[in-house]
């Protein structure tokens, strides 16, 4: 049998609780930032149906934001953005977010990944898958990447 000098064993333990401890702080932080894109995703939602073209706008990267979907790849300013928003941009009757998932890439980066109903104020319903980039800047989240893809229809329609 193994035998252990008492300081050996010590020293053994203390390590062995370090890593542990370690391990369960990076989870909860890591459970703290995913709580907070929700929270992020939850308040864009609400943005959305109730219009706040402004809020909406100030919630993409000031360096920009780079839109892809359905084939295509564009970067626009933030000034663009916030021009789109406040001057073009109409909103839904309704809208809601559906099985997003947080993959956190760093403490000040993220990916989400989801999709959403997007319905017209003249009862439209639209799929849309969605993957979002977010980056933390300042410690607000700002989306530096967005792709809304939106379903084809279904046969027959």
């Amino acid at each position: 049998m193994l035998k252990l000098r008492p300081l050996t064993l010590a020293l053994i333990i203390v390590i062995t609780a370090g890593v542990f401890s370690s391990v369960a702080q990076a989870k909860a932080s890591s459970s703290e930032t995913e709580k907070s894109i929700l929270a992020f995703y939850d308040s864009y939602a609400e943005d959305l149906r109730q219009e706040r073209r402004e809020a909406i706008a100030n919630r993409y990267d000031r360096r920009g934001v780079y839109l892809m979907g359905n084939g295509s790849k564009r970067l626009q300013t933030f000034e663009q953005i916030k021009d789109s928003y406040l001057t073009k941009w109409s909103g839904p009757g309704s809208f809601e977010w559906k099985d997003l998932s947080v993959d956190i890439i760093s403490k000040d980066a993220a990916a989400v990944v989801g999709k959403f109903m997007w319905t017209a104020k003249d009862g439209k319903a639209f799929n849309f898958s969605y993957t979002g980039v977010l980056i933390k800047h300042k410690g607000e989240w700002r989306i530096r990447i967005e792709d809304e893809s939106m379903a084809p229809p279904s046969p027959g329609n």
